[in-house]
């Protein structure tokens, strides 16, 4: 009997995702002060290595709710960049300020992401998620570049999938 089990279980987690509603994710855009402040500040290997974050968790949590993704989806999911604040110093940054430390300077990081899920009927349900470092000392605990933009999208890619789960 134990041994049936888990492949029971493992028919049930097939079953659901076979009849789950193919989805597109439309290339991920940034809002016009985040496109300024990468052009002027951040640099463009920020926007690529953000935009390669957002899609990889999103996709990930889709994934793990069913959905597969697919190029003429029954929902499209559009994302945007409303902002992102680094924890450290981005290469740029450190090019144009020579006076920054890449290891000692901190930032209240953060990131503010949107999306919008739409049907093919016409449905849409909009997705909001920000969250930034609270003090400079729990900043000062964080090692990477992205790492407190990294928590608010993985919480953003978690609501996207719930977001998912009311639409199929």
């Amino acid at each position: 009997m134990r041994i049936a089990a888990p492949a029971f279980a493992a028919a049930i987690v097939f079953s659901s995702a076979a009849w789950a509603d193919p989805v597109t994710l439309a290339p991920i855009s940034f809002s016009a002060e985040m496109q300024t402040s990468i052009e002027e500040e951040l640099g463009q290997r920020e926007a690529e290595t953000l935009r390669a974050t957002v899609h990889d968790a999103v996709a990930s949590a889709l994934s793990r709710h069913g959905a597969t993704l697919a190029q003429n989806g029954a929902i499209t999911v559009e994302i945007e960049v409303l902002d992102a604040d680094p924890n450290r110093p981005t290469m740029q940054q450190l090019a144009a300020t020579p006076g920054l430390d890449a290891i000692r300077s901190v930032y209240r990081g953060g990131a503010e992401l949107r999306a919008v899920l739409r049907t093919s009927d016409g449905r849409t349900v909009e997705v909001h998620q920000e969250y930034y470092d609270p003090t400079i000392e729990q900043a000062s605990w964080r090692a990477g570049t992205w790492s407190t933009a990294r928590i608010a999208i993985r919480r953003f890619a978690t609501k996207v999938a719930d977001a998912y789960d009311d639409l199929s």
